[in-house]
């Protein structure tokens, strides 16, 4: 492994709609006129493409499947059609109104690229064509492929709880990030988790000031706070909560990820939590209102997991009603041919609190995991969970039992951290070792959560002498604001745990930005954009590597 400075090529791409089009949205739309949002859908130049009536569309693919989820700005008064070179496969309407569709194209051939287009019931077009390629078969041998990976890109960027401090980052810096970031044209797009962050109880535990700025600058301006005794499609809710995700989500996206496959993952503010522990409320494992909101966000705005060969059908998160059949919500597999594989596990949806025998991730999941990276069948492996590995910041949702003490700024073990399991850090250690016990290929996990850049090796995690280091990236993130960086909320910047020993390429850094991955045959190269104001937004769109960290594979 080594490290440089170098750059890669670029071209960009963004389609945005109008103010008067998404007033049509009806009330979450006008709640979200209300806001100013307009200003952001013409941040960035339009291209070419007419995506018509579109507000938001995000596919996935695999070698023989394309899922698509997409929302319109008005509801549709009968089904589309997704058209694949000709083929016509149904709509699914996944929401009340019909503004939300999900399209489903299968038995598709390896390694194609094909047409798309959303046709009307009758044939006509809704907007222009757009091309999509399948991945390459699961015994293909593929030259090269790249990966956009980042964490966090969710928030509402309205006025700052803290005077002179963000809370995230504004809406056109973060389309900026995004359009840098897919300059580079990448083959897959992997969004780690925290799309939405709109929490509830979390944002009332932190004093009456607090709760009365999140009320006034927040709750209100969506239509109030969330009826947690009703689900978020209840009609109580529904305005709200489609207010909240169309900001989020399509006010970030539009279609710009039209043509790239993404896999989205989800984590802790997903299920409109925070993860925390203490006298007033406990977090994790999530409370139903917060896992049905995470399941119904995923049904209207994004794909979940395509089905693979490898990956049991039973697993948690497996066989959700009305999900596409063979999808899972919170497991997935990206098999680029023999390639690449990356296993991308949320680590927050099934955590359980079990003591000596608690677990972040489901038996079978573990299980599923660990054969796979003890398979060895593809030239490159990742793992991609939620919960980061090597580093903490002292929270709740850590794998290890770090935690801060408060007049030396630093974190300790010999505190206890209220809700710690000690069952967790034993699945982590499970984990690392099956990672670590890889005799083909370079351990190596990519990883969200954190709100930081960086980039070293594992060597030791607890009583484990590792066989071989373990390379740990965290990716970066798109959304983060000043008050969400650990050393404004948590007083301290993350760093490993004390149980663990790293060798650190960059050390984490509290900037926004993201991971661009190139995969080839012989080594994965980490180029890492790194930005944050009060740099001139105008950097975003010649930004350079702040580092480019190279894992060469292990027999050349």
């Amino acid at each position: 492994m080594h490290t440089k400075r170098d750059t890669i090529g670029s071209a960009s791409d963004a389609c945005n709609p109008t103010r008067r089009e998404f007033l049509a949205l009806g009330a979450s739309a006008a709640a979200l006129g209300a806001l100013g949002w307009s200003r952001y859908l013409g941040a960035q130049p339009r291209d070419a493409w007419n995506g018509g009536q579109l507000m938001h569309l995000i596919p996935a693919a695999s070698h023989e499947r394309f899922l698509i989820k997409a929302s319109f700005k008005g509801p549709l008064q009968a089904a589309p059609h997704l058209s694949v070179d000709g083929r016509l496969f149904d709509g699914v309407q996944t929401d009340p109104e019909g503004r939300f569709w999900r399209f489903d194209a299968t038995s598709l051939r390896p390694g194609t690229q094909y047409e798309l287009r959303i046709v009307d019931a009758g044939g006509g077009p809704l907007c222009d064509a757009w091309p999509l390629k399948t991945f390459p078969a699961p015994d293909a041998a593929p030259g090269r492929m790249r990966i956009l990976a980042y964490t966090c890109a969710g928030g509402y960027d309205g006025q700052p709880l803290v005077e002179g401090q963000t809370t995230w980052l504004d809406m056109g810096a973060r389309r900026r990030l995004l359009a840098r970031g897919m300059s580079f044209r990448p083959d897959v797009v992997i969004a780690n988790g925290d799309h939405i962050y709109w929490d509830q109880l979390t944002w009332l535990n932190k004093g009456l000031e607090f709760a009365k700025h999140v009320r006034e600058r927040f709750w209100d301006k969506f239509g109030g706070p969330l009826d947690l005794s009703v689900p978020m499609l209840h009609p109580r809710n529904r305005p709200i909560f489609l207010g909240v995700c169309d900001y989020q989500i399509p006010g970030l996206y539009g279609t710009t990820l039209r043509s790239t496959p993404a896999f989205f993952l989800t984590d802790d503010h997903d299920n409109f939590e925070n993860d925390e522990f203490d006298a007033a409320v406990a977090a994790l494992p999530p409370d139903t209102y917060g896992t049905l909101g995470a399941e119904q966000t995923q049904r209207l705005y994004y794909p979940e997991f395509l089905p693979d060969k490898n990956r049991p059908e039973w697993l948690p998160g497996g066989e959700k009603a009305g999900a596409p059949a063979g999808t899972n919500i919170c497991f997935g597999t990206l098999r680029y041919g023999k390639l690449l594989e990356v296993v991308l596990y949320d680590c927050r949806r099934y955590l359980d609190q079990k003591g000596i025998h608690a677990k972040v991730i489901p038996q079978w999941v573990e299980d599923w995991v660990i054969a796979r990276t003890r398979a060895e069948d593809t030239v490159h492996f990742m793992h991609c969970p939620s919960l980061p590995f090597g580093y903490s910041s002292g929270k709740l949702g850590d794998w290890y039992p770090d935690t801060l003490d408060e007049k030396i700024g630093k974190l300790v073990l010999y505190r206890p951290k209220a809700g710690w399991q000690r069952g967790w850090l034993a699945q982590h250690q499970r984990l690392i070792a099956a990672l670590a016990a890889q005799n083909k290929r370079q351990p190596v996990i990519i990883q969200g959560d954190f709100h930081a850049s960086s980039a070293g090796k594992i060597v030791r995690s607890g009583e484990l002498s590792l066989a071989h280091p373990v390379h740990a990236i965290l990716t970066g993130t798109l959304g983060t604001g000043d008050m969400a960086f650990p050393s404004s909320f948590r007083k301290m910047e993350s760093s490993p745990s004390q149980l663990v020993s790293m060798d650190e390429a960059l050390r984490p850094t509290e900037k926004n930005g993201f991971t661009v991955i190139d995969v080839t045959p012989d080594r994965l190269r980490f180029s890492m954009f790194l930005w944050r104001p009060p740099q001139p937004l105008e950097q975003i769109d010649t930004m350079r590597p702040a580092l480019v960290y190279e894992v060469p594979r292990k027999d050349s």
